[in-house]
């Protein structure tokens, strides 16, 4: 995957954020064509637009990829207009920021139907496909909240990026054996609107606007993570880490585990207090 003109790149989450920012990447390094998903279908149209500005073949198929007969009639439909697909890209992802206590079964089945099923439904359509072909890549976008816990009352987004990395890399293990590369993409804090959708239980909106304002500090841009995704896939490298914080974080946790628990208990105590303003008893 050196070489990435010319391959056709399906991406889901496509209509915004790191899905739009990668679509664009891609194009930039001559892929063509563009294979876009999104449940957002306006959002999904604006990406496309900009596409073709840049002379790209745009497909834009909406659909809800916590449904598997809808990624499978996506997929089909794709297989379908382009005929191939060289690299997916999973970036579909939301999330619901609660105390535990407060989170329904429904809460766990959303986000984890969009972060992990969704990205199992889709893999597992697009996966046979490249092994018949002998070659393709995919490209998983999870978190680092998929190698670490870093601040509590996101459980089910946690939870889901932590299996989307255990997914990822046992298929790198089982794909690379048939000459199919795998990346794992863990950024740290992004400037998408997953922040702005998310669903929050138990906080008024003030808690909305300090976490953005407490994670986006030392975020990244959208660009910047699908550079790095588009880096990752032309060399073929499973885990990507991004932002400096982030690298540092995952450091200390995995070299320093004696002191990071005890640190990130009382980070947690820390939290608690401050986020304790803005609490509420509303489901």
């Amino acid at each position: 995957m050196q070489d990435l003109r010319d391959k056709a790149v399906l991406i889901t989450g496509a209509a915004s954020g790191i899905g739009r920012a990668t679509a664009l990447e891609f194009a930039r390094e001559g892929a063509d064509p563009l294979i876009l998903n999104d449940i957002n279908a306006e959002g999904l149209e604006a990406t496309a637009a900009l596409l073709r500005d840049l002379d790209r073949e745009a497909v834009g198929l909406p659909a809800d990829v916590s449904d598997f007969g809808a990624v499978r009639e996506m997929v089909e439909t794709a297989l379908d207009r382009v005929g191939r697909i060289d690299v997916l890209v999973y970036v579909a992802g939301t999330a619901v920021a609660a105390p535990l206590e407060l989170l329904d079964i429904s809460d766990w089945r959303k986000v984890l139907g969009v972060n992990l099923f969704g990205m199992l439904h889709t893999v597992n359509l697009v996966y046979p496909h490249m092994l018949e072909r002998g070659s393709g890549h995919i490209a998983n976008v999870a978190s680092l909240a998929g190698l670490m816990v870093f601040h509590q009352y996101n459980a089910p987004y946690n939870v889901s990026k932590y299996g989307a990395v255990g997914f990822s890399e046992e298929l790198m293990m089982e794909a690379s054996v048939h000459g199919i590369g795998v990346t794992c993409v863990c950024p740290g804090g992004v400037k998408t609107p997953i922040y702005d959708t998310a669903v929050f239980r138990g906080f008024n909106e003030g808690a909305r606007e300090e976490l953005k304002k407490l994670l986006l500090a030392s975020g990244e841009e959208p660009e910047d993570t699908a550079r790095a995704l588009v880096k990752a896939v032309k060399q073929n490298r499973f885990l990507v880490v991004t932002t400096p914080v982030a690298k540092g974080a995952y450091f200390l946790k995995r070299h320093l585990s004696f002191v990071w628990y005890p640190f990130m208990r009382m980070v947690a105590r820390l939290v608690a207090k401050h986020f304790g303003r803005y609490r509420t008893q509303e489901r």
